[in-house]
């Protein structure tokens, strides 16, 4: 895979808990350890090719087709870049999906998310402008979108301040996300929009939810874009937030302090789900590189 990425924000402490995580994981029967977290990860400057040994089996190109079974058919192609958006959050899953992706050659993946920035604060970080320059520069086949943990607050709609959740906000909002789609398809790059994670603060997770509508909607009324759910499947058997799970066998931490974040074990869980449905979505032949699955 080739890997071009943004520059990792400082995460002081975590590189020794990284460490010990990957040692513990790596003593699970049956699992792949993952290498620990290291500076490295996180670069600027030109793509590096990290493997180009194998022939790819599969890829993506432009032109694809939705199926009505929820199969988007991309046709043949040697080579497929991947584009990654996103905040903070979109940062985690990046991360993630630079480990769990290095061994597909036929791979390039691109990493451009900010932290704080969302499709609520133009004035901070304008993503159309931004992503139309990304589009135009990389020429991905495939968009994936993650973000919305900045936007659970007001907007300016025609001039004014619009508070969360009126029903302008919601056009507006809604109309935003339909940007970000159209400039993709504008480029002949389909989209796969992965929703938020169920939240622990309570207040907030409900505005995520809303949030989390809207992307579904959006997704479901454009022919090239995909929702992809992360609710339910971060969330417990009950369907409530939850700190730690069980990982290849070990109870782990998947998320971090504050409720919102993920843990470096919680990323590449996320990572390795976004992996299966890459391939169950556009049948893309990818193989995680280290494996991550919820057990029992």
């Amino acid at each position: 895979m080739t890997a071009v990425r943004s520059k990792r924000p400082d995460r002081a402490g975590h590189q020794l808990t990284h460490l010990v995580v990957a040692v513990i994981l790596s003593t699970a029967v049956g699992a792949a350890p993952i290498p620990a977290f290291g500076a490295s990860h996180w670069s600027t400057g030109s793509p590096t090719r990290l493997s180009a040994s194998a022939a790819p089996k599969a890829a993506c190109s432009p032109g694809a087709t939705r199926a009505s079974q929820g199969v988007t058919t991309l046709p043949p192609f040697r080579h497929c870049t991947i584009l990654e958006i996103g905040d903070s959050l979109g940062t985690d899953l990046g991360e993630g999906l630079h480990l769990q992706l290095e061994k597909n050659p036929s791979i390039t993946l691109v990493v451009k998310t900010t932290v704080a920035a969302g499709l609520t604060n133009a004035w901070f970080y304008n993503w159309p402008g931004h992503l139309k320059k990304f589009l135009s520069q990389y020429r991905p086949q495939l968009l994936i979108v993650f973000l919305g943990a900045n936007d659970e607050q007001a907007m300016v709609v025609n001039g004014q301040a619009t508070p969360f959740d009126t029903r302008a906000w919601r056009s507006k909002y809604a109309s935003n996300v339909s940007t970000v789609i159209k400039e993709a398809a504008a480029a002949h790059c389909v989209v796969m929009w992965v929703g938020m994670p169920i939240m622990n603060p309570f207040g907030y997770r409900q505005k995520i939810q809303v949030i989390n509508s809207i992307f579904s909607d959006m997704a479901q009324k454009m022919t090239n874009a995909t929702f992809v759910s992360t609710w339910k499947f971060m969330a417990d058997a009950k369907g409530n937030f939850r700190f730690n799970a069980r990982v290849n066998g070990q109870l782990q931490p998947i998320r971090t302090a504050d409720g919102i974040h993920l843990s470096y074990m919680g990323l590449n869980v996320l990572a390795t789900y976004v992996v299966a449905q890459l391939r169950l979505h556009y049948r893309l032949a990818l193989t995680p590189a280290y494996p991550v699955n919820f057990t029992r």
